[in-house]
């Protein structure tokens, strides 16, 4: 009997359309992936940034390259101004809320006022750590930003 029924399903090719099947998702899923960006930032073994590597790379002086970071560098302090300012302002509405309205009405509401307080106040620190690692010339982790002997504050 399999031998019988097993004729017919072999001349179409079953295992050869599943194989082929597999190969075209897997060149699908690459081609949606694309390639990989291009690393602006260029750094060496101890992740200080190679600025001359950088420069070569995007085809501009050494001088472009300080002036485009410094420019980065005032945007993060703007930012990380704005974000605190925000932060501050939704945790004020916050306290107001949770201090205004009895808990059993509103608790979403304060939840998420709390929600976008965290979300301003982590934007902030991000921004801060990406001043701080462009102030040093060296892409620093979290952890090294906290522990850094000089100032966090963007400058």
């Amino acid at each position: 009997m399999k031998f019988l029924l097993g004729a017919p399903i072999q001349a179409l090719g079953t295992e050869h359309i599943v194989r082929s099947a597999g190969l075209i998702c897997d060149l699908a899923n690459q081609i949606k992936v694309g390639p990989g960006p291009k690393a602006r930032m260029r750094v060496d073994d101890s992740r200080n940034l190679d600025l001359a590597a950088m420069a070569v790379g995007a085809g501009v002086s050494l001088a472009e390259i300080h002036r485009l970071l410094a420019n980065r560098r005032r945007q993060t302090a703007r930012a990380v101004f704005f974000y605190l300012v925000g932060g501050v302002g939704f945790l004020a509405l916050w306290l107001i809320e949770a201090v205004a309205t009895p808990a059993y009405t509103s608790v979403a509401y304060v939840v998420g006022l709390l929600a976008i307080c965290t979300a301003f106040f982590l934007s902030a620190f991000y921004n801060a750590l990406i001043n701080w690692q462009i102030r040093t010339f060296r892409l620093g982790t979290a952890r090294e930003f906290l522990r850094a002997e000089g100032s966090w504050w963007p400058s």
